[in-house]
């Protein structure tokens, strides 16, 4: 009858007490142990642990990655600086801002769980801070640049951010890392846009007409060196070409004096008649017979050569 009762009455009330004395913490969380609401410990490492019953409750917070995205924000910049801009043209322009919305993003995570629950307690009033922090230095960081930097140099304007977020959080010691941070999306206002337009398609302009230049001049280039060696090859080839010829010419003249050398009546007469059409003209009519010696010796020739 006893063991009845101590199972009616007593076994619920250690099976409560038995469950509300541990807890789990999942891979994904991390977790601090309160006693009447003051923080006394806590649990990063994933498993089962235990706490007082009653007396202690259990907070769990994301041990993963989180992300802030902040709100488009209207910053001040020294403008686009013209590449073309005399040394008072771009004093002037330093002098002169230009306001642009930047959007950016960025990811931290809890560090510590203890100190975040003490400084923050929650993600909302995280969220807040990281809002104050982030955009503040963001802004210290693109105000003191040309539009044309933030563009080019994004990462490291972001780096330096970073570095200077980073300080600020270990200073406040208020376990927040914040692991990374980039320009999601930048925008100008809509009064100056198409100044920069056209400023932007003047640079643009510019840049190709000194490409422009610089083809034409590297094709004039080319073209000397092509013509210079396209005349070195052709006085090469008449230099080779008188070579042979002259050889040629040197060869054929000894190889007719040989033969000329043989027969030198003949020699004569072939002469004659090469000498003889040029000699009288082509309008002319000449008859030459054996039969009028000695006037048909002309140019020496002998009557018996023509036989």
């Amino acid at each position: 009858m006893t063991f009845k009762y101590f199972k009616i009455f007593f076994l619920p009330i250690i099976f409560i007490i038995s469950m509300n004395s541990f807890f789990i913490v999942n891979e994904f969380q991390q977790a601090i142990v309160l006693q009447f609401g003051r923080p006394i410990s806590s649990k990063t490492d994933a498993g089962i642990a235990f706490k007082l019953p009653f007396l202690q409750n259990v907070i769990k917070f994301d041990k993963r990655i989180l992300e802030w995205d902040g709100d488009a924000t209207e910053v001040p910049t020294k403008g686009m600086l013209d590449k073309r801009a005399t040394a008072s043209s771009i004093q002037k322009e330093k002098q002169e801002t230009t306001n642009i919305f930047i959007d950016t993003f960025a990811r931290w995570r809890i560090s510590d769980p203890l100190k975040f629950y003490i400084s923050v307690n929650n993600e909302m009033q995280a969220q807040s801070r990281l809002d104050g922090i982030l955009d503040g230095k963001i802004r210290d960081k693109i105000a003191p640049q040309y539009i044309d930097d933030i563009v080019v140099n994004s990462d490291q304007i972001m780096r330096e951010a970073l570095e200077a977020i980073t300080q600020e959080f270990e200073s406040l010691d208020i376990g927040i890392e914040v692991l990374g941070i980039e320009i999601k999306r930048l925008t100008f206002n809509d009064k100056i846009m198409p100044q920069v337009f056209d400023r932007m398609a003047s640079e643009q302009e510019a840049e190709a007409a000194k490409f422009e230049g610089q083809g034409k001049a590297k094709r004039s280039e080319i073209l000397g060196i092509i013509d210079r060696e396209v005349d070195l090859i052709i006085s090469t080839a008449n230099k080779d070409a008188k070579l042979i010829e002259g050889v040629a010419d040197s060869t054929a003249a000894a190889t007719y004096a040989v033969a000329y050398q043989n027969d030198t009546e003949f020699y004569e007469l072939w002469k004659t008649f090469d000498v003889l059409p040029e000699a009288i003209g082509n309008k002319s009519i000449f008859w030459l017979s054996t039969q009028n010696y000695p006037n048909s010796n002309i140019f020496g020739i002998r009557p018996d050569a023509l036989k």
